[in-house]
């Protein structure tokens, strides 16, 4: 038996055990999803499977969990419309219902639906690498190393927004990929690009970001650029003008909790407060006690998000002295690969090792690699990532669905050092 094989079928029992540990215990954990977070893309997906609404209905976080311990139960019960919301992105509430509306109303469903589509991630990063035609022994690395990677299985035994965002940040790799090499179409990576953001506004510069310094460098075209944009600006659009009808209302949103993330990530505590594990550093409902609903005749939603961004633009007039300080200090805490607060746990202790290697690896890449594309997604990276931090907070949560693009920087220089190592055991062999 050759050692690439032995080496896939070592690798592969092992991916297998991890699977089954992880399903066991996100099954375990299923019935009390514990993030607000996540419950609240659960009950959203709920309200619109059985109401047809985007929105809330009248019953208790309690109740409804009460009510997914007996899937047959939901099937017959009614749920009154309560309002609508967009509190949080469409893309993973739109997906829970579908499952629901098609599969039945188990949580179960969800779990196995969230496993199968990081097993296409798996297949979709595994063509990634090849079409970089790294040797097959690193493509075989990179794709076991994206499988068991710490941070999903840290996310995946709950129903939070991340994993689906990390499929989808990988999907559009590869489409990007495919089309600089083989000038496919265009549009499928763009169209990508727009959900991507509908995941997960964390990522809203990432697309733009990444196509125009591959403009710069030459590898995209300015027609590309334009129209890549204009796609993606487009499909995000048909969310923002659904937001404006439902709230009648003439203000650009994406989500209506951007008020609460902007005061969160501008006050007093951040710069000697917020670390890259515990970014949330305020209640925003000590702010309540100043928020008069009274004011206007605004959706609840719509007024509280004006609020916190009008009450977050006070805090920098009167205190300028802050706004230098809370900028290093986030743009640092965003870069850096190390827990700034400890964070027990042999998964979080394997996410920041991943997150080290790979910031050593994008030094590596800048300093020594002559590839255009992999520093156009390093610098395409650093730069949204440096414009969402000055917006909202960071944290390892929310850079969970870039692993794939750091993962594909730690191949790039493990093929490097390779290469240079070969050439120089044998520099004939290497011209």
């Amino acid at each position: 038996m050759q050692i690439k094989q032995i080496l896939k079928i070592g690798l592969g029992f092992i991916l297998v055990l991890m699977f089954s540990y992880n399903w066991i215990v996100a099954n375990e954990i299923k019935s009390d999803p514990g993030f607000s977070d996540a419950f609240e893309f659960l009950y959203v997906g709920l309200s619109l499977a059985k109401t047809g609404q985007y929105g809330y209905f009248q019953s208790t976080r309690k109740e409804i969990l009460n009510d997914f311990n007996n899937p047959e139960v939901i099937k017959t019960k009614t749920y009154i419309k309560g309002e609508s919301t967009a509190f949080r992105p469409p893309i993973w509430p739109l997906i829970i219902a579908g499952i629901f509306f098609v599969f039945g109303y188990s949580l179960t469903n969800i779990l196995i639906f969230k496993f199968l589509i990081h097993l296409l991630g798996i297949y979709i990063f595994h063509k990634t690498l090849k079409l970089l035609n790294f040797k097959e022994y690193l493509t075989i690395t990179g794709t076991f190393l994206y499988a068991i990677s710490p941070a999903w299985q840290l996310y995946s035994r709950l129903f939070l927004s991340e994993p689906i965002t990390y499929f989808f940040i990988t999907l559009w790799i590869y489409l990007l990929i495919k089309y600089i090499q083989n000038k496919i179409s265009i549009i499928p990576q763009a169209c990508v690009a727009g959900i991507i953001i509908l995941c997960h506004p964390y990522s809203l510069f990432l697309p733009f970001s990444v196509w125009f310094i591959m403009f710069l460098t030459q590898k995209l075209k300015l027609k590309v650029f334009i129209i890549s944009s204009v796609i993606c600006i487009s499909i995000v659009s048909l969310w923002v003008v659904r937001n404006m009808v439902a709230f009648n209302t003439q203000e650009i949103i994406i989500t209506t909790s951007s008020g609460e993330v902007l005061a969160k990530g501008w006050n007093e505590k951040v710069p000697k407060e917020h670390t890259n594990t515990q970014g949330d550093l305020i209640d925003v409902r000590e702010l309540y006690s100043e928020f008069d609903k009274n004011l206007n005749k605004d959706h609840f939603e719509v007024a509280r998000m004006k609020f916190f961004k009008g009450a977050t633009i006070n805090f920098l007039k009167n205190n300028p002295e802050l706004i230098f300080p809370i900028i290093s200090k986030k743009i640092k805490s965003a870069f850096n690969p190390l827990p700034e607060s400890r964070k027990a746990g042999i998964l979080e202790i394997g996410r920041w090792f991943f997150q080290l290697l790979s910031f050593l690896s994008m030094i590596y890449l800048l300093l020594w690699s002559k590839n255009k594309l992999i520093k156009s997604l390093i610098f395409g990276l650093i730069f949204s990532t440096i414009g969402i931090s000055l917006i909202t907070y960071s944290g390892f949560r929310f850079r969970m669905p870039q692993v794939g693009l750091e993962l594909l920087f730690i191949i790039f220089v493990l093929d490097d050092i390779i290469q240079r190592i070969k050439g120089k055991i044998n520099p004939q062999a290497s011209a």
